[in-house]
């Protein structure tokens, strides 16, 4: 019924935890499916030592996140894909509960669960006001999620309906950030995301990266832009006042961000395509930023603390 889809990139270290939290789940009806994406440590003997006729196993040259999760989903013999990453697991009734989910609202097609980041010392669950009560489960509109909180969904607690992955076009494999998010907002744009709030995913945020911010390129936020600008024209006009408050935050605030690190000729490309999408104060700001010479976000971040 469920193809688990574990994309597998140099995690010796969690490979294990997350292939045993699966196999320990109390609804049996899946297949797992790993792909190997080059790893260079001790990952790929760790999962071959497996017996379990459910694990099938795919080596694939290096090719980054999306390729390998848009190979296993291909591969999939059944009809909903679950994510699972590498170096996160799950509760031992997630599937069971997720499955009820689907038992109680049948046409649904989206579904995803309580989440929870887990620190070295510390845990820290996904809430916000629009969820349902804990324990309930109910139907959540993405784009008024965005507008005010993190997404309800993640690459760890997400069930999601093989055609319509298909059909949205899976994950973009030129995208190295953000390439989750981007396909969330394709999936959602007319879809509800049925939510399960039970603390059933665990997503581990690892220390020594927690802290570390790898940048965001010109051309992965020229990606996403285009996406904004695709998925806005498909909404409805309520879900464009949200989607309009979302954009209007996350682009400025990446922008900022960011922009210091992009040439002359990667800044006019990203602006010119986020005056297509902002409101008019914030495209008055990004003609001011256009000729700035130097980065102001560490200055707007200084004059906050």
């Amino acid at each position: 019924m469920i193809s688990v889809i574990i994309p597998l990139y140099n995690k010796q270290a969690y490979i294990a935890e997350a292939i045993n939290s699966v196999l320990t789940q109390s609804f049996r009806d899946f297949e797992l499916i790993i792909i190997d994406d080059g790893s260079t440590d001790g990952s790929l003997s760790i999962v071959e030592a497996f017996n379990e006729e459910r694990i099938q196993l795919i080596k694939q040259v290096h090719s980054g996140v999306s390729e390998a999760r848009n190979t296993g989903i291909k591969k999939a013999k059944y009809p909903w894909i679950a994510l699972l990453d590498a170096d996160d697991w799950w509760a031992p009734h997630f599937l069971n509960e997720i499955v009820g989910a689907m038992q109680k609202f049948p046409d649904q097609l989206i579904f995803a669960s309580g989440r929870s980041r887990v620190f070295d010392t510390v845990t820290e669950r996904y809430s916000n006001t629009l969820l349902p009560d804990d324990g309930e489960t109910e139907l959540l509109n993405y784009f008024q999620i965005i507008s005010r909180y993190l997404p309800p969904m993640n690459s760890s607690n997400t069930v999601i309906s093989k055609p319509l992955l298909l059909e949205k076009g899976l994950f973009r494999k030129e995208q190295q950030k953000h390439e989750d998010h981007d396909l969330w907002l394709r999936l959602t744009t007319d879809h509800p995301v049925v939510f399960v709030n039970r603390e059933l995913s665990f997503y581990r945020k690892l220390e020594a990266t927690s802290v570390v911010d790898f940048g965001y390129a010109a051309s992965d936020f020229t990606v996403y832009l285009n996406t904004l600008k695709e998925v806005k024209g498909e909404l409805t006009e309520t879900d464009k006042g949200y989607f309009g408050t979302y954009i209007n935050s996350f682009v400025t605030l990446t922008y900022l961000k960011y922009y210091g690190n992009y040439s002359r000729r990667e800044r006019k490309a990203v602006i010119n395509l986020i005056k297509k999408l902002v409101s008019a104060p914030q495209r008055m700001l990004f003609g001011f930023l256009k000729i700035v010479p130097f980065n102001v976000y560490p200055v707007l971040k200084y004059l906050r603390r």
